[in-house]
């Protein structure tokens, strides 16, 4: 046997432990190479929004109270609003930006 042999066995007897502990508690022990690059994708898709929405003269104002965040192309909007009519039209506006393939809309009504 040469030397290499109990370190491969060794890594595959880790890997199998990790395999066995993430199955036991309902997760995966691989990590995707590109969960990095679709995070920061999603940053740079917010980033957009954000910048979009306070270049909107009619939505600038609105969209002071509401928070943007993203992860791939999916944007959540999140916060309170003034109307329903302004929700949708901030709804509207940000599936409309370059990237964005999925809104979650979280936004409030204002209590009155």
């Amino acid at each position: 046997m040469s030397r290499s042999f109990p370190i491969l066995v060794a890594t595959m007897l880790v890997a199998g432990a990790m395999s066995a502990n993430a199955s036991v508690l309902g997760t995966t022990a691989h990590s995707s190479a590109f969960a990095g690059v679709a995070a920061a994708q999603g940053e740079d898709v917010a980033a957009k929004v954000k910048a979009a929405l306070k270049a909107d003269a009619d939505l600038g104002a609105a969209s002071e109270a509401v928070t943007v965040t993203g992860a791939g192309g999916v944007i959540t909007l999140e916060g309170t609003v003034p109307s329903v009519q302004v929700r949708a039209k901030l709804g509207e506006f940000v599936m409309k930006v370059d990237g964005v393939s999925k809104l979650v809309n979280k936004l409030k009504l204002a209590k009155k």
